[in-house]
């Protein structure tokens, strides 16, 4: 055991002067490159977030159980230009949204060009009329609220609401999971739902 230690000790006392009669001849040792800590996944700014709002958007739009819609087509979908916290409880607390970048938008409007055509909106009240006392969205389309997305880069959780009228609005939370190959897709929801 004691010979091990020797040689090893050895090696190493005779490293020393090799590495520095090589930077001597004119090739100046290489310096380490510094380490680097990889993230976790090399998203562009935006494309996480308009890839999982991508999902949520098309799978709220075209399944009427979350719409709460059977068989209707919206002729236009407006949605929030800020993601809110609260969006999928009808009685939380809302708190100012965090606005969605210009790029996301994009984004979202190209994916869902086959879906239905999507308009992005900062005031609500701009698509809202009242017709006998009812609120409702304007030209039979429905008025989206994002909410903010939270989890890593494999699974989130994003809450949304879709108000059509005053007897027409949704509230619930999808489950979106980042899958080797196929990338995000709504797994599922999570939490309450409510239907008005």
């Amino acid at each position: 055991m004691r010979r091990v230690w020797v040689i090893a000790m050895l090696a190493g006392t005779l490293a020393g002067p090799v590495a520095s009669t090589a930077g001597c001849a004119g090739n100046p040792p290489a310096a380490p490159e510094p380490a680097r800590e990889e993230p976790a996944a090399d998203w562009p700014a935006g494309l996480r977030e308009a890839e999982i709002y991508g999902q949520v958007l098309s799978r709220f739009l075209t399944t009427p159980a979350d719409n709460s819609f059977p068989e209707r087509a919206f002729t236009t979908v407006y949605v929030l230009d800020q993601a809110h916290p609260g969006a999928g409880d009808p009685v939380g607390e809302h708190e100012r949204g965090t606005p969605l970048a210009p790029n996301t938008q994009h984004r979202i409007v190209t994916a869902l060009a086959d879906v239905a055509p999507v308009a992005f909106i900062t005031d609500p009240e701009a698509v809202i009329e009242r017709r006998d006392g009812c609120p409702q969205v304007r030209d039979g389309g429905i008025l989206i609220t994002l909410g903010t997305v939270d989890g890593d880069d494999n699974q989130a959780r994003v809450p949304i609401n879709g108000f059509v009228a005053c007897l027409g609005a949704t509230w619930l939370t999808y489950v979106v999971r980042n899958e080797a190959g196929f990338g995000w897709r709504v797994t599922g929801t999570t939490g309450t739902r409510a239907i008005a």
